[in-house]
Order: structure tokens, then sequence, then C-alpha cells
């Protein structure tokens, strides 16, 4: 998905930022109707404000052959989203000394190509490691149906050469979030989804966030929808977790990941070192700025320093993003990729957020 600036947004959103009144001045309810499902089946949004939760609702059907209407607490693939939570568990990780994000990968996992040892954490989480990237289009749909194990997920990729030499560009990878979900359970000694839930999902009171096969109630989902061109294709594959693993494999809902973006808000969760060390722009060898940040996308335009991810499968989109300057977080969950850009609901939402706001 490609980067939006919301310039539009930048006067009232600058005048929220600078009286930091939105919790008690904001008139909520109907947000939603501002966003245009634009052939979406259904979606679930959130908006957290200074702290605090002022919309949860959905909109649509959660399936095409089921019209009840998605709620904040209805189960949506996440897919990249969850490279959010790698890079906050691997920054975690760090502030307790148990690792060293500038430190190559090969201090941490053993049995790895030759070219691939000195790639920094760092820059798998930057997207600048120039790694073989084992997803793509020629294999999306295959793949994903797959419970596949990480090492699995390695040896799809060492069959491929590096793609350019590490630290000199940028280019999306899932097998470096692979990588780094491994390291995480080589330097804890503890499987990488026990870790988020301890240290993430149980603080934060996430309670139907995790993979697929973890989550002890699994009603009230939503059917992913993959746009072929002019139809939906029939007979979608259910995404595994193992197919995506720490590079997308977490089902979350709006209130779930509203409650998280609260927790970050309070600062009880992620200490300043991780957030210092996580919201920063990249740069690669030569100093020029990567584009990106370490596992989020970062924006410091406008007078504004945000945040955002967001989450594609086979079947599912969604878009996170964080005004740290505004404290203003939105949360749009679709339950289809390819036909509607969640960036795009993004916007009418914020832009109906500034016409709700009022300062007193």
């Amino acid at each position: 998905m490609k980067r939006r600036s919301f310039v539009g947004l930048a006067a009232s959103l600058a005048l929220l930022s600078k009286t930091g009144r939105a919790a008690t001045d904001f008139r909520s309810g109907g947000l939603i109707d501002a966003v245009d499902l634009d052939g979406a089946p259904g979606l679930s949004l959130a908006v957290v404000s200074s702290g605090r939760i002022v919309e949860i609702e959905g909109k649509g059907q959660k399936g095409l052959d089921d019209p009840s209407v998605p709620s904040g607490d209805t189960l949506f693939e996440i897919g990249s989203l969850t490279k959010t939570f790698t890079a906050s568990l691997i920054f975690e990780l760090e502030s307790e000394r148990q690792l060293d994000a500038d430190a190559p990968v090969g201090a941490y996992l053993k049995d790895l190509p030759q070219s691939w040892r000195n790639v920094t954490l760092s820059m798998l989480l930057s997207h600048t490691s120039g790694l073989p990237e084992y997803l793509d289009a020629s294999n999306f749909l295959a793949l994903l149906p797959q419970d596949l194990k990480p090492r699995e997920i390695l040896e799809i990729a060492a069959a491929k050469p590096i793609s350019f030499a590490p630290g000199t560009r940028r280019a999306y990878n899932n097998t470096g979030f692979v990588l780094l979900g491994m390291v995480a359970e080589a330097v804890a000694g503890t499987p990488y989804w026990d870790q988020l839930d301890s240290r993430f999902f149980k603080p934060s009171d996430m309670r139907r966030t995790g993979p697929r096969d973890r989550l002890s109630n699994v009603t009230d989902v939503a059917k992913g929808h993959f746009w072929e061109e002019t139809n939906w294709k029939k007979h979608l594959p259910v995404s595994a977790p193992g197919a995506t693993f720490s590079a997308g494999g977490l089902m979350s809902t709006a209130r779930d990941l509203a409650r998280w973006s609260v927790a970050l808000d309070s600062g009880k969760l992620l200490g300043g070192h991780a957030r210092a060390r996580m919201w920063r722009a990249a740069h690669l060898k030569d100093g020029t700025p990567a584009g990106w940040g370490f596992g989020w996308v970062v924006d410091q335009g406008g007078g504004h320093s945000v945040v955002s991810h967001g989450g594609g499968t086979a079947g599912f989109s969604c878009w996170f993003r964080r005004d740290l300057t505004a404290q203003l977080t939105t949360i749009v969950l679709t339950n289809q990729n390819g036909r509607t850009d969640p960036m795009k609901m993004t916007e009418q939402l914020l832009a109906q957020f500034g016409k709700r706001w009022r300062p007193e």
C-alpha cells in the first residue's frame, strides 16, 4: 500500500494537538457514516483520542453470505499489522538487554545462509536487508493456507538470491520479520505467540487477539473476500498462522486494537527506550532516509509525528494509524483485499473526525 499525506486534515488536527482537548470536546457517534464501503462487504473501525476510546462501530456485512453487521468485537485477519507487534517485542527485549537491534541476525540464529548472517536486526526491521522475499504475487494464494514452520519459510527464501546489498536500498520484506520472530524465541526461550500474549495482549485486556489456532472463541468472525480484477474469488482458502508467522499471522478486533492503542498512550507498555528506538526514521548506509521506520511507517511531515501500518491477507486488509502529536489513533479493518483501500477509508474517517471535534 502507498503512503498518503492526509494534507487536508492538517489544520484541524494541528488545532487538536495544540489544545489537547479531543477527549472531552469530541461529539461521538456517526463517524462511520462518512466512510464509504466502496465495494467492500464490511468493515469495523475504532477511534482513540487522548488515550480514550471515543468510537467503535461496524458497517456492511460480515460476509457476502452473512448479512449480519460487523461489530467492534468481530474478528478480522490483520496480516502485516502483526509486524508492529514484532517490532515492539524486539525493542522490549533490547531494553531488557536480551538482544541488540544493531547486532547481526547470525549472532542469534544458526544455520543461516552465509550471505544473510551479517544483516542486522535493524535492517530487518526497516526493510533494508535485501533478503529474498519468500512471499510474492506468484505464490501468495498458494502459501497462505499452509501452516508452515519458520524454518520451512526460510528454505523457500534461501532458494532465491539476495535482492541487493544490505543497507543500500529499501524493499518491503516478509522474510526478515519471520527471522525477527525466530530471534525473539531464541533469546527469550519462549514461543513468539506466548511472548505477545504475556507482554502485550493480557496487560492491554486484548481478549480476542492472537493466531487463529490459539483463539478459544472464534465465533463472530468476518469472512474474507479476495477481488480478482472483476469478481470475488470463489473458494478462498483460510489463511494459516504459520504461513506468515511473526510477519502476518495475527487476528484481532477493532476493540482490541483500540485497547492496545490506549495501553500505548498510557505509557504502561513499551518503555521510553523501546519507543525512541522504534518510532524513528531509518537511514541507509550512505545516510539517506530509507523512507520507513523500524517496524512502522514513520511520517514526521506537517508538524505531526505519525506512525502507521497496514495489513493484507487473502481476503482481509486494514490500516492502523497513530498520530503521536495529536494523540489520535484510527483503526480500519475490512473483510476484503484487492478492491477497497483502507487508507482511503482512514482519510474519510479523519476528515469526519475533524468536523465533529470542537474546541471550547
